[in-house]
């Protein structure tokens, strides 16, 4: 009997310690610490313009969107400082949306299917800083997108255009967009979430410019 209560008392005291040591390394070692988007998408939609409104826009300043942010996940015992490098990825999204072109419907992947018929646009249209900081103590940081004055052309692009028969068409999808890319390319710390490293800023437009 005194056996037990002693093997008792030695399972308890070991298990005290290993959830003290459990404990005492949480803070650093839960969770996996990486840098990504926290959202991989948002949409904008234009409705058709007439004149006035075309008029408007060519007065317009360059418009910031703060509508994404990079983030850092991970339960650690000091957020640091991290500067995250970030740049336009309009290269890889036009790689994606030619090789969509001719794939076999097996061949396609969802960011093919959500962009085959996209155009990806690079810098005249809009810019985005090279480098954001997510500050000591904090999770994220918003990430500026400034669209040029030259937004004019995103109403007058002609891949952003339907032609009569299209928007009469029942069959035609309407899914034509601007998107605008951005990819996380280096941080200085902790690793990128590689699944989670690119964002894509649509814009939608429903009808054409009158």
């Amino acid at each position: 009997m005194k056996l037990t209560y002693f093997n008792s008392a030695v399972l308890v005291a070991l298990s005290f310690l290993l959830f003290t040591a459990c404990e005492e390394k949480l803070p650093t070692e839960f969770g996996n610490s990486n840098v990504y988007f926290s959202s991989i998408t948002s949409i904008m939609t234009f409705k058709g313009l007439d004149t006035l409104n075309l008029d408007k826009i060519k007065a317009e300043a360059d418009t910031v969107y703060n509508i994404t942010s990079v983030y850092r996940s991970g339960v650690v015992d000091n957020l640091e400082e991290i500067t995250v490098s970030i740049a336009i990825d309009s290269a890889y999204l036009d790689s994606v949306i030619t090789a969509s072109q001719n794939a076999l419907p097996t061949q396609m992947t969802n960011l093919m299917t959500a962009y085959k018929n996209s155009k990806a646009l690079g810098g005249s249209y809009f810019s985005i800083p090279d480098k954001v900081i997510i500050p000591q103590g904090d999770r994220r940081v918003t990430v500026p997108i400034l669209i040029k004055r030259s937004r004019l052309k995103l109403y007058d692009n002609a891949k952003f255009n339907y032609n009569t028969a299209d928007l009469a068409s029942t069959t035609v999808p309407k899914d034509k967009k601007l998107v605008l890319p951005i990819k996380i390319t280096a941080t200085t710390s902790q690793p990128i979430l590689q699944k989670q490293n690119r964002y894509y800023f649509q814009i939608l437009k429903i009808g054409n410019l009158k």
